[in-house]
């Protein structure tokens, strides 16, 4: 994928207008530099006794003319600026969010949010810069020392000698401000990411009295960004500084060399004023030049932080619209296959091992194994949010990597662990990736299905009640709203992790119904430590802790596998009953994928 270009991407249809601002910044400089000349003017109409009121006009129509194109070119490239940092953050953004979940774990969400708010804002100066005011305060000093030596060589030797030593002091300050960027933005990003983290869990610090400690080493992030951003602020501080000594040292020596002219009459006094003001006059573009060498260089560590994020690989573009037409699945195909799949964490050991398993293409499949065993990495690879090290997987009879990623996902729905749910209304929530959103009465039947509909009418605002900040609903009710979410969806595979876990008894009772409802038809995998889930299911998968997997009904796993019944016994204790298995032709049996009494 392309990195971050500038001119193509950020200043798409603007150029016109920066071009236009650096022309009116060249002839706020033009206008700029004809004011000390026609002071040379005045001041050789004083010394003849002649009329000053025509060159002084013509000085005070510079001056005001100067200042006026100044502020035009300013207001043009403010609003250059601000649209390229918006079409660098939307682009950064929307990038963001089609990158694999491993590589924004990776990065961190703090130190992403650090680049796309305080990074952008670095590279609108490179813009503006780089391309604006570098190069004109670069010309305005090249005009400067030219009208300096049609005045007089002598002199302007001698004023360029002054500002030599300033010169060198300045190229060694912006070689260092250099490396100091660097670290200063990686220091942030690393304090916007344990911010972040911190205010993720912040029902945990407060409940485990840990706000001392969680402040004490966000003050050690804070200290850090401190030591790096110090060395910075000290030599930019230092810049004006030194361009003024070299300024006074310039004047100094220029004083004392046109005296000895003046006296030997080599210099006339009109000359030497205007001489005078351009030295003067020097001062400006030399500070913006070393000022703008220092944002240039921070411009440039986020540019390259951004380049960096741009050139990741994103998952494949869910746009099907020029993807090639695809065969309908098999009607008699599996739901999902695992083919020897293998799957590790990042310098881990394999969470998968070579495992693998079908499943039906209606019916409840519940996904069983001790914590860790990868029932919840099963449920991300069927969807494509992690890929696989080796193997095959088939979701419909088709291998998911010949799946174009959107019509995946639209035929598979996911419910992960958290029932995570976007900062909007309810009805927001409840419309994800639908592409007809339903109307209000779908909305309200489905939340009928769950136990929701009332809670959702008492609230003021019914279903645009917004949630995430203020306003919020309890875990449980979140969990069933992201249910609700699912059953207005038409895939034909579920995947719901741990649906049940913050439920009380009528609601588990509701969403039991609704789950079971929906196996009749398709296929539900759950990935469930609850006996009850896994007594329901037409088809169990069992994973084990060496990353393999074994399958079967519920019966014929507690006859083969030492390990299930361990599980289920676990289970049957919590539970606080014994695990009986009625005979096949007890009236008391289960019939498949239906709950039994």
């Amino acid at each position: 994928m392309p990195g971050l270009r500038i001119g193509q991407d950020l200043l798409r249809g603007d150029r016109l207008l920066l071009a236009l601002a650096a022309v009116l910044s060249l002839a706020s400089v033009a206008a700029g530099l004809a004011v000390p000349w026609l002071a040379m003017g005045v001041m050789r109409a004083l010394t003849r006794h002649q009329p000053v009121t025509q060159p002084a006009v013509g000085m005070s129509v510079a001056v005001l003319g100067a200042a006026g194109l100044q502020a035009l070119s300013g207001w043009l490239l403010a609003g250059v600026g601000e649209r390229a940092v918006l079409r660098l953050r939307r682009r950064a953004m929307g990038h963001l969010l089609r990158l694999p979940l491993r590589a924004v774990r990776d990065e961190g969400t703090g130190s992403l949010t650090a680049r796309i708010t305080s990074d952008a804002v670095l590279l609108r100066l490179l813009i503006e810069t780089g391309l604006v005011h570098l190069p004109v305060a670069l010309i305005a000093t090249a005009a400067t020392l030219t009208a300096m030596v049609v005045i007089d060589l002598r002199l302007t030797m001698v004023a360029v000698g002054a500002f030599g030593l300033t010169g060198a002091c300045i190229a060694l300050m912006t070689t260092r401000m250099r490396h100091l960027a660097v670290a200063q933005q990686r220091a942030l990003g690393q304090l916007a990411q344990s911010l972040t983290a911190h205010l993720a869990a912040l029902v945990t610090v407060k409940a485990c009295r840990y706000e001392s400690e969680a402040a004490h080493k966000l003050g050690h992030a804070a200290d850090a960004v401190r030591s790096a951003c110090l060395p910075a602020s000290r030599l930019q501080c230092l810049i004006g500084p030194v361009v003024n000594s070299g300024q006074q040292i310039a004047v100094l020596a220029v004083a004392l060399a046109a005296g000895q002219q003046i006296t030997h009459g080599e210099l006339s006094l009109a000359a030497f004023s205007g001489f005078f003001l351009y030295l003067l006059h020097l001062t400006s573009p030399l500070t913006v030049a070393a000022l703008g060498i220092g944002h240039l260089q921070a411009g440039r560590t986020a540019r390259g932080r951004f380049h960096r994020l741009l050139t990741r690989p994103a998952e494949a573009e869910q746009d099907t619209t020029a993807a090639p037409v695809l065969p309908l699945p098999r009607p008699d195909a599996q739901a999902v296959t695992f083919r020897r799949v293998t799957f590790r964490l990042p310098q881990g050991n394999p969470v998968l091992d070579h495992a693998s398993f079908h499943v039906p293409a209606t019916g409840l499949t519940v996904l069983v194994g001790s914590s860790g065993a990868g029932k919840s990495t099963v449920l991300t690879l069927i969807n494509r949010l992690a890929q696989a090290e080796h193997g095959e997987i088939r979701v419909l009879g088709r291998s998911v990597s010949n799946w174009p990623l959107g019509d995946l996902r639209r035929r598979v729905t996911y419910v992960d662990q958290q029932s995570t749910l976007i900062e909007g209304t309810i009805r927001e929530n409840l419309r994800l990736g639908l592409a007809e959103p339903p109307g209000d009465a779908e909305l309200l039947k489905a939340l009928e299905r769950v136990g929701l509909r009332r809670t959702v009418l008492r609230l003021p605002q019914g279903l645009d009640t917004p949630l995430g900040r203020v306003q919020d609903l309890s875990g449980g009710q979140r969990q069933r709203l992201a249910v609700a979410r699912a059953l207005l969806t038409d895939s034909d595979v579920l995947l719901l992790d741990e649906p049940n876990s913050h439920l009380d008894g009528i609601s588990d009772r509701l969403v039991t119904r609704a789950v079971d409802d929906l196996a009749a038809t398709r296929c539900v995998i759950v990935a469930s430590h609850r006996l009850p889930t896994v007594r329901r299911a037409r088809h169990i998968i069992l994973l084990t802790e060496d990353g393999t997997a074994d399958s079967g009904s519920h019966e014929d796993l507690l006859t083969r596998s030492s390990h299930y019944r361990e599980l289920t016994t676990g289970h049957a204790i919590e539970a606080g009953s014994p695990i009986r298995t009625p005979p096949a032709d007890s009236p008391h049996a289960s019939a498949p994928g239906r709950t039994g009494n």
